[in-house]
C-alpha cells in the first residue's frame, strides 16, 4: 500500500511541515510506502485556466496521486481554509481521481479550535475528489507542534495514521475468493 502525505507548506521550519514529516515517519514505521508532497516539490503553476492540459508537471502530479491508496493532508489555517498553494494542487486533478482512497485531515492554527473551518473545507474538497474521509480529524495548535507534541497529542496523531492506513488497506484489499464456503 502507498500513502501520500501532503504538507501545504514547503518551508522546513514551519509547524505544518514539521508535523507532516512526523506523520511521514509514523507511516514508514508502519511499513508502508510513503510519498511526501509539498507545493514546491510538485511544481505546478497557479491553475488560472490558461495552463495546458498536458503540462508535464501536472501529468506527473496526477500520476503520483493515481498511484496512491491513502492520503494525509496537513495544512495551517489561512483565512478559515487550507492554503491556496495546497488547494491549487487539487485543482489539477480530474473529477474523482481518489475514488476508493481514504484521506486523513490535519489542520493547524493558533488555537486548536480555530482549525475546524479548515478541516471542514478540506473534507469538502476530499469528498469532491471521490475520497473517503477518515472520521478522526486532528485540529492542533501550531505552537504545540513547534514546542513538541505531548504524549496525548502524539497518540491522537498516531491514531489518525493507524485509522487511515487500516481503512486504506481494507478499501484496497483484493475481493475474497469465490471459493470461500460459509
Amino acid at each position: 500500500m502507498r500513502v501520500m502525505i501532503v504538507s501545504a507548506i514547503s518551508r522546513e521550519a514551519s509547524s505544518c511541515y514539521i508535523l507532516a514529516r512526523n506523520i511521514f515517519e509514523l507511516c514508514r514505521e508502519r511499513g508502508v510506502e510513503v510519498d511526501f508532497a509539498t507545493p514546491a516539490n510538485v511544481g505546478v503553476p497557479p491553475n488560472d485556466g490558461l495552463v495546458p492540459d498536458d503540462l508535464p508537471a501536472a501529468l506527473l502530479w496526477q500520476q503520483r496521486v493515481a498511484a496512491t491508496h491513502a492520503h494525509i493532508w496537513v495544512s495551517p489555517e489561512y483565512h478559515s481554509g487550507m492554503t491556496g498553494a495546497m488547494k491549487n494542487l487539487f485543482d489539477y486533478l480530474a473529477k474523482e481521481p481518489m475514488a476508493g482512497d481514504v484521506i486523513g485531515l490535519v489542520a493547524l492554527a493558533g488555537g486548536a479550535m480555530a482549525a475546524l473551518n479548515t478541516l471542514n473545507g478540506m473534507s469538502v474538497v476530499a469528498r469532491s475528489l471521490g475520497a473517503w474521509v477518515a472520521p478522526e480529524l486532528c485540529a492542533l495548535n501550531s505552537n504545540d507542534v513547534k514546542n513538541g507534541l505531548d504524549d496525548r497529542t502524539q497518540a491522537r496523531v498516531a491514531g489518525l495514521v493507524d485509522s487511515v492506513l487500516d481503512m486504506g488497506r481494507r478499501l484496497n484489499a483484493p475481493p475474497p475468493s469465490a471459493d470461500v464456503v460459509f
